[in-house]
């Protein structure tokens, strides 16, 4: 049970990496193929699931992961076609019972393949075969509905926000996860590191989950909800998003209907940070 509510947390998405999409020549935020259509992005990432079972005191999990991956960006018939390769992946789940589980980038085989429209709206072309423990710790459908936000597609200026909601349901080998945001996206103007010029950007909203699955031959629901929020750094002379820090705290509840136990409380705080490489 504890494993299914671990990795049913840590395939959320809500790790909320988003990055808004270039200045266009018309002064729209929008999505478009980048000056520089070949990246590589690090990632890293955290997580704290802590559940309340009552007498038998609060269990604990943990999660962490880095990644490397190499985006490719071209342009397609339906908009801006991405393709991401996962170069490195170390994903770890660690919990009080059983020993610790695992992930690494051989457990992913192929590319990642997807289409964004202006906005940020996703269109699955391909997802690598999974293997192990990838499915549910570095789950690549992630990636398409999470790592780029939806974006006005339109012009927007210093002091202005935008706010759009994302809604989706995926599959994993132990269940399934339904997620629903609502963000608001604020541009705050331009900010300077090491001597380049950056669109500064921030991001709160809230997030509502609900993730089912079956293990040992029982049922396991868990909901839960809460903040997220970030700050997100953006090229607009390359159209490319450069850095994201971002930050969850979500409270909900694990029920196992068979064990004749209420819902136990749970607790679900992380830190997420991506950046691309060589700055």
């Amino acid at each position: 049970m504890k494993s299914v509510a671990a990795t049913f947390v840590l395939l959320l998405g809500l790790t909320a990496c988003a990055g808004p999409g270039g200045m266009s020549p018309g002064g729209g935020l929008m999505y478009q193929v980048p000056e520089t259509p070949s990246v590589v992005y690090l990632t890293g990432d955290t997580s704290s699931i802590d559940i309340d079972a009552g007498p038998m005191g609060t269990m604990t999990m943990r999660g962490t992961g880095t990644a490397t991956m190499a985006v490719t960006f071209a342009q397609g018939e339906e908009g801006v076609q991405v393709t991401a390769t996962f170069q490195e992946l170390n994903a770890r789940l660690s919990q009080p019972m059983g020993g610790a589980q695992t992930a690494t980038e051989d457990d992913l085989v192929g590319d990642l393949v997807f289409t964004m429209d202006a906005k940020g709206h996703t269109t699955v072309v391909s997802v690598p075969e999974t293997k192990g423990m990838a499915g549910e710790l570095a789950n690549p459908h992630n990636l398409v509905y999470e790592f780029f936000p939806l974006l006005p597609g339109g012009a927007v200026d210093p002091g202005e926000s935008w706010t759009d909601s994302l809604h989706y349901q995926i599959e994993t080998g132990m269940g399934e996860v339904e997620s629903s945001s609502i963000m608001t996206y604020t541009l705050h103007g331009d900010t300077v590191v090491d001597g380049v010029s950056l669109l500064h950007i921030t991001v709160a909203g809230t997030a509502d989950v609900v993730g089912s699955g079956v293990t040992e031959g029982m049922e396991v629901t868990q909901i839960f909800s809460g903040d997220v929020s970030g700050t997100i750094l953006w090229d607009p002379a390359r159209s490319l998003y450069v850095s994201g820090v971002f930050d969850r705290d979500m409270d909900g509840t694990v029920e196992v209907p068979a064990a004749g136990m209420p819902p136990m409380p749970m607790k679900v705080t992380g830190t997420s940070r991506v950046t691309i490489q060589g700055g």
